[in-house]
């Protein structure tokens, strides 16, 4: 199960895992479910006037446990940090809120037989805020909570991978809001993380691997079956934003089954010599 905010949501980079990993061991079956949430945090922090002052930001311990309960997950991937320093300057009570955050995060997974693995913040681009990023991604790596059985450094990798880009163009960028990566974004971090994992992927620029996924017909069926999982299980779970959706919204079994077919798909496809 993946946990995070509106760049996982998005679910770009998710999707690139799955391809990435299906490309990479076709032998293999990768049951991911991506309930990424856009705005959330797992620190609980809500900046004065969020969304027009409409609804602070949800907080991923309101639906944790019903995750973890409706999921079951072997192993739980969470991407936080973006949102968890409000776009404040650093300071020792959000610092503070972050890691009680990702605490609580690792105990509850540990508690649910599940298995934590981090994934630090990916960079903004915007000035001073990213230095507060920096700060929750040195604290993941260097003292991950009890549970936490790997960390993926994205913010330092997806940094550098910038910064070797700016050697050819100078005013080079992952986003064009600061936040929100590019798709070309998207697969750094699926690099990123696989990479920081220890997990070997296919090799190549970012920019021809982004080429050679949309040349593929498997990458959109891989794309399609995040997305239909992904949206019947944030449904499933239910989860409070912008109006409350309640616990098992929607039709589970049929979104299994839809999901089912399409991934029969998929199998035919990687395995036709």
């Amino acid at each position: 199960m993946i946990l995070g905010d509106s760049i996982t949501q998005d679910g770009t980079y998710v999707s690139y895992l799955e391809y990435f990993l299906t490309k990479q061991y076709p032998e293999r079956s990768f049951d991911i479910i991506n309930v990424g949430l856009s705005s959330e945090t797992a620190s609980g922090l809500s900046e004065v006037g969020h969304a027009g002052g409409s609804f602070p930001r949800p907080c991923v311990h309101e639906r944790l446990q019903r995750s973890l309960d409706a999921v079951k997950p072997q192993r739980v991937v969470a991407c936080y940090g973006m949102n968890d320093g409000i776009y404040q300057p650093h300071s020792e009570a959000i610092m503070k809120a972050f890691q009680d955050g990702i605490t609580k995060l690792a105990d509850s997974c540990r508690a649910a037989g599940a298995q934590l693995i981090l994934v630090t913040p990916p960079v903004f681009e915007g000035g001073a805020y990213d230095e507060v990023l920096g700060k929750f991604s040195e604290w993941e790596v260097a003292h991950p909570p009890k549970g936490v059985i790997a960390v993926a450094d994205l913010h330092t990798s997806m940094a550098a991978a910038r910064a070797e880009r700016r050697k050819a163009s100078p005013d080079f960028r992952f986003t064009n809001d600061n936040v929100h990566p590019s798709e070309l974004g998207h697969v750094v971090m699926a690099q990123s993380i696989l990479q920081g994992l220890g997990i070997p992927m296919p090799q190549g620029k970012a920019e021809d691997l982004l080429a050679a996924a949309h040349a593929d017909p498997l990458f959109s069926l891989v794309c399609k079956h995040r997305s239909t999982r992904s949206n019947g299980w944030l449904n499933h779970i239910g989860y409070t934003r912008e109006r409350t959706v309640a616990p098992k919204t929607g039709d589970i079994e049929a979104v299994e089954a839809s999901a089912k077919q399409i991934q029969t798909t998929i199998n035919k496809m990687i395995h036709t010599p």
